[in-house]
């Protein structure tokens, strides 16, 4: 049975590439090439550290700990890197929960995901053979990492998909996802952090955080991993069996925590909460007349789901920590206050797929909106409940680089800049709606799904091309901040205007085409969307 599991894993993986057609077929198997090439160079570049054997174990283990916390939080929190994730698709299949887990664990380790990772894991394993004899020990640590990468990871998952088979319990879940969350990035900013150990800067902070961070970082599972071979070169075995029993005794109870959630999960039947007291804040709206009565109905539905609905509350949340906190880790200096754009650009993808989200839905508008003002305002709705929250946001994350770096100087420039990447995604996301839509589960009893199987193409693309489409219409502007920085800070003020008239330029065309494009194909996006009531 675990071999069928295993067979149906590698089937789903190869599908894609046996489907494709020649021309299509050639440029996966480029992709790959390249994806292994990058990924081999990654490994000669963690293998090489062995040249820094003192560096090179407190990086490990700050690695380690870091994929490990990835393997945990991205099932939780990315929603759709593998439905398997979600237990209760299996809940009516004949098979005894011990042999469904082994099965799952096996399938877990096939993937382009895993491979990634085991080759990864080759390099750190090369990293720590000083000298090269205790290359067989680090091996069989990276290979127990492997596999507490995955039980932990599937054994958090399970349990978490319980909780979000309810209204309540996604609650629960979405402030549980986001306190992980709050502690991933302070711990990665404790990380990029002065120490005392070296002078202040860049490099030498990141490194002193890193040996501060592995000196409590080493007696954890993935840290014990990273020092078991140390251990073995320098004779001390006790400390070894020590990291070798923190290690196996952290996968026995990852396995456990396993079992008794898939065991829950199977054979327990959630109570359900969706029931609620209906919304009264838009219903002095609920006819639309002309482009702003259209945008205003729209604009007020939008507003309560996303406030009712924690799939959709938790996105912002997650936008508004990384707007706040990631330009303290990615930049020092006055220019952190221009990484806000990053989290601008975050904040325009939520207006993305507005088609989508309706499912079946979708047939009430087709009904309603038949003419191309009510088209027009639909759209608009959509894109002001993105770029309201979204302003905001990018306020206060300037205000806060600014004041924490000193960098009042450069407000206007960036300000000018995060508006433009801002209404740039904004437009990029509304126009993706309609060129690019893909299904989203409708059945809202999992979180761990953002699109249905075989669409997973479309929302890609649709996630990449709000980043691209942000870029372009933020070019102006950014050639106006670099001349702010490099000729005269005048140029910033004039950026602070060429940003938002720029982003309302490409916002109001995107507006008319998209619209149009809605009128032309809605039975074809229908026929898409649709997809996710089965889901």
């Amino acid at each position: 049975m675990v071999g069928i599991f295993a067979g149906l894993k590698w089937h789903l993986v190869t599908s894609r590439l046996r489907a494709a057609g020649g021309a299509k077929k050639a440029w996966m198997i480029v992709g790959f090439i390249a994806a292994l090439v990058v990924l081999g160079f990654v490994a000669f570049g963690l293998g090489s550290l062995r040249a820094l054997p003192l560096d090179a174990v407190p990086l490990m283990v700050t690695l380690l700990t870091l994929q490990l916390v990835g393997w945990v939080l991205t099932p939780l929190l990315a929603f759709g890197v593998d439905e398997t994730v979600d237990p209760q698709r299996f809940a009516l299949l004949p098979i005894r929960p011990p042999t469904l887990q082994r099965g799952l664990l096996l399938t877990s380790l096939i993937g382009y995901l895993p491979a990634a990772n085991m080759i990864v894991l080759l390099g750190v394993a090369c990293a720590l053979s000083v000298p090269w004899s205790l290359f067989p020990v680090a091996v069989v640590c990276m290979i127990v990492q492997m596999l507490l990468c995955v039980v932990l990871s599937r054994a958090a998952s399970t349990s978490m998909s319980a909780l979000m088979s309810s209204r309540r319990g996604r609650d629960l879940g979405m402030a549980v996802g986001l306190v992980i969350f709050l502690l991933y990035m302070a711990f990665v900013i404790f990380v990029n952090s002065p120490g005392s150990r070296e002078p202040s800067g860049n490099g030498q902070a990141i490194r002193s955080g890193v040996f501060n961070v592995a000196e409590v970082l080493q007696w954890t599972p993935p840290g014990a991993l990273a020092t078991l071979p140390g251990f073995v070169a320098a004779g001390q075995w006790g400390r070894a069996a020590l990291a070798a029993g923190i290690a196996l005794a952290a996968l026995a109870l990852a396995w456990w925590w396993w079992a008794v959630a898939l065991q829950r999960s199977l054979t327990t039947v959630p109570s359900s909460t969706e029931g609620s007291s209906p919304s009264h804040g838009a219903q002095d709206t609920a006819v639309a007349v002309g482009v702003a009565g259209t945008m205003k109905v729209v604009a007020g539905r939008d507003r309560v789901l996303a406030w009712r609905d924690p799939m959709r509350r938790m996105p912002w949340l997650m936008v508004l920590v990384l707007t706040i906190a990631w330009p303290f880790v990615v930049v020092r200096g006055q220019g952190a206050v221009f990484a806000v754009a990053f989290g601008a650009l975050l904040c325009g993808a939520q207006a993305g797929n507005q088609y989508g989200v309706e499912g079946s839905g979708l047939w009430l508008h087709l009904q309603t909106i038949t003419d191309r003002v009510r088209a027009r305002g639909e759209v608009l709705g959509h894109a002001v409940v993105a770029l309201v929250p979204g302003v905001v946001i990018v306020l206060v994350g300037v205000a806060v680089q600014a004041v924490a770096r000193d960098a009042l100087g450069h407000v206007p420039a960036a300000l000018g800049a995060c508006l433009a990447a801002l209404f740039g995604a904004v437009a990029t996301s509304t126009y993706l709606s309609s060129v690019m839509p893909y299904a989203q589960p409708q059945s809202r009893k999992s979180a761990f799904v953002s699109s249905v199987p075989g669409q997973k193409g479309r929302s890609f693309v649709a996630g990449i091309g709000f980043l691209i489409g942000g870029l372009v219409v933020a070019l102006p502007t950014a050639v106006c901040v670099l001349l702010s920085l490099l000729v005269d800070p005048v140029w910033g003020w004039v950026a602070l205007v060429v940003g938002p008239v720029t982003g309302l330029i490409a916002l109001a065309i995107v507006v008319q085409l998209t619209a149009s494009r809605f009128l032309q194909n809605g039975p074809e996006i229908f026929e898409i969307v649709r997809a996710g009531d089965r889901v």
